[in-house]
């Protein structure tokens, strides 16, 4: 209940007027009734006592009924120690003497202003304190609202770790599943990630044609999407304890069998691309002749297992890139001059072992690979057409040249004859000394040579006698031969090297065999001899080997002599053709070695290569 007036004089009997205004009661009993009704913001009031009542007893009603009321005491007749007590313990503002203190009004003015000052900050404490607990209010809902949200921000981010923790595991799978390269390596993949983020024991894919597992507790069968490539089947995932999925993982895992399923049909289309490489690998390393495919400028790009063992190399990869006709033939190839496909040519490869020849054929094929012409080249071995071309072209040659060299044989026999004699007349009546005998010495000397021709043609023509066929062994005549050329191998220090003995039974001649042998080894003796010349402490060697090579013996004799040029090699068996002096080699050394072999149903092949030797191949039947 609000107040009439500030001030409350109690005891006084002078009401007294001050500016302010005052409320008179004669005592404490009065004052109580005041207080109860009215809270004044200064009480005056002393010692004395009315109607019974204590001091003491008013000062707890005040200070219990109006606590923001001041008091102003009068010293008259208070004790030191309540004074004391009520300023310590009341709303004592001042002492005055008595209520007749003429600084009772000053007194009272400083109490209302005081009560004044005190009202208001009571009015901002209590405002305060409104506010306060407005604030602690609303802190509180604040307070809720942010637990709620934490709460809220907690569950989303425990929701976006799981996702976030989902997606790293699917990327992972999914990086591993395409990484793949078999099965068992997707189905480790997926339990290697699994196993950390659900706690999954183990990843089967099992197939249609496979058996399958039932579902149980703790395993979920997920069916495998059908594709493109037909594949039917189901993925196991099995979890620990026996434990089963929840929703969210069961989502999780149809999305992984789906990106399996792409996997797999991946790997199905790999499978079958692998096999039809590996088939046309196969077919393509089928073909018994060297063949490549080449870019335009006819650089390796793929070539078969034929064309690489016939370069002599194990590195597939040192042949990618290289020029195809250079790799096969030899950086000394020469190239013809007409290469646009489609063409073909021929072309040897020589060596001190074999001279082997190839026809080669190029055909352009209707692809292109980076906007390059694809060609393939085709290298068909010829060595043996070559050889039965040879053969047939030599023994022609030979017999043509047989009976052309016997018919002019018996026409010059006769006239040589006379000549000779007529010579030798006129030498036995020619003195040495005589200026004539020279020229005449000369004359015979030429016609014994052309008589000498004319019995080598005769030789040449004539068949050999045979008449001594039997049964032999191929090393006699090789011993017999060596011995018989041995004194001038070793006189010139030239090693030869034996085979090893063993019975190789032919039929034929041993004699006639003996005299063809003995005519290649001169042939070797002599070319050596050439190479001693201009190297004295050349070491100089003629190896001889004796194979079975098919249904024929093979009996190859082979010197590091100076060779024999190319432009010769045409020639070699032609009647009376020599390389060197005519005066002492009649020429007939190796046509005389390729008839006796022929004559035996077998054949002689010279291979040499200048400045590395010579070989000479003599294939015989057995018995």
């Amino acid at each position: 209940m609000s107040q009439t007036s500030g001030v409350l004089i109690v005891g006084s009997s002078h009401n007294k007027l001050f500016d302010f205004g005052a409320d008179y009661v004669k005592g404490f009993t009065e004052a109580r009734t005041y207080l109860a009704l009215k809270k004044p913001s200064v009480v005056v009031f002393g010692r004395g006592e009315k109607a019974g009542e204590k001091f003491e007893e008013f000062c707890n009603f005040a200070l219990e009924h109006s606590p923001q009321t001041l008091w102003v005491f009068s010293g008259e007749g208070l004790k030191p120690s309540e004074m004391i007590h009520w300023t310590n313990y009341g709303r004592l503002h001042d002492i005055i003497e008595n209520f007749e203190d003429p600084a009772l009004e000053k007194i009272l003015q400083r109490a209302l202003e005081s009560g004044g000052e005190e009202a208001q900050v009571a009015k901002l404490r209590e405002l305060f304190e409104d506010q306060s607990a407005q604030l602690k209010r609303l802190t509180n809902e604040l307070e809720e609202r942010v637990a709620r949200r934490h709460k809220a921000l907690r569950k989303s981010l425990k929701t976006l770790e799981q996702t976030k923790g989902r997606l790293e595991s699917l990327h992972k799978a999914l990086l591993g599943i395409h990484r793949a390269a078999t099965i068992i390596q997707m189905e480790q993949s997926l339990n290697d990630v699994l196993s950390v983020t659900m706690n999954v024991l183990g990843v089967k894919v099992r197939f249609a044609s496979q058996s399958s597992m039932q579902d149980s507790p703790g395993v979920l069968v997920i069916e495998i999407p059908p594709g493109k490539s037909g594949i039917k089947g189901h993925v196991l995932f099995a979890k620990g304890g026996g434990k089963k999925f929840s929703p969210p993982e069961v989502d999780f895992l149809q999305e992984l069998t789906e990106a399996l399923a792409l996997a797999l049909q991946r790997l199905h289309k790999l499978e079958e691309a692998k096999t039809f490489k590996a088939q046309w690998q196969a077919t393509f390393d089928a073909i018994p002749h060297p063949l490549c495919i080449t870019n335009g400028d006819f650089e390796i790009w793929k070539m078969n297992m034929a064309f690489q063992q016939a370069c002599h190399t194990s590195s597939f990869r040192g042949l990618i890139g290289k020029n195809c006709f250079e790799a096969f033939f030899g950086e000394e190839f020469h190239p013809p001059t007409q290469m646009e496909s489609p063409f073909s040519f021929r072309n040897a490869r020589t060596g001190l072992r074999v001279t082997e020849h190839y026809e080669v054929v190029s055909q352009r094929m209707g692809l292109t690979h980076d906007a390059e012409q694809v060609q393939l080249v085709l290298l068909r071995s010829i060595t043996d057409e070559v050889r039965f071309e040879r053969r047939i072209f030599e023994g022609s040659k030979l017999a043509e040249l047989g009976t052309i060299g016997s018919s002019i044989a018996h026409e010059l026999n006769n006239p040589l004859g006379g000549m000779l004699s007529f010579l030798q007349l006129i030498l036995m009546d020619v003195k040495p000394g005589d200026d004539l005998f020279p020229e005449i010495k000369g004359m015979e000397q030429g016609v014994l040579r052309c008589r000498d021709i004319v019995l080598n043609l005769l030789s040449f023509a004539r068949k050999h006698d045979l008449s001594d066929i039997s049964e032999i062994n191929l090393f006699d005549v090789i011993e017999r031969s060596v011995k018989l050329i041995e004194l001038q191998s070793r006189s010139k220090g030239i090693t030869i090297e034996m085979p090893m003995r063993e019975p190789v039974i032919i039929r034929g001649s041993l004699n006639a065999l003996s005299q063809a042998l003995c005519n290649l080894l001169q042939n070797s003796i002599d070319a050596i001899a050439e190479r001693l010349k201009d190297e004295p402490l050349f070491p100089g060697k003629i190896s001889i080997q004796l194979t079975l090579t098919g249904e024929k013996y093979q009996l190859r004799l082979a010197d590091n002599g100076t060779g024999i040029k190319p432009e010769y090699q045409s020639q070699i068996f032609n009647p009376l053709f020599t390389t060197r002096d005519p005066a002492q080699f009649s020429g007939m050394g190796l046509t005389t070695a390729f008839t006796i072999v022929s004559e035996h149903q077998g054949n002689l092949e010279i291979l040499s290569q200048t400045g590395s030797g010579t070989a000479a191949i003599i294939s015989l039947p057995p018995a």
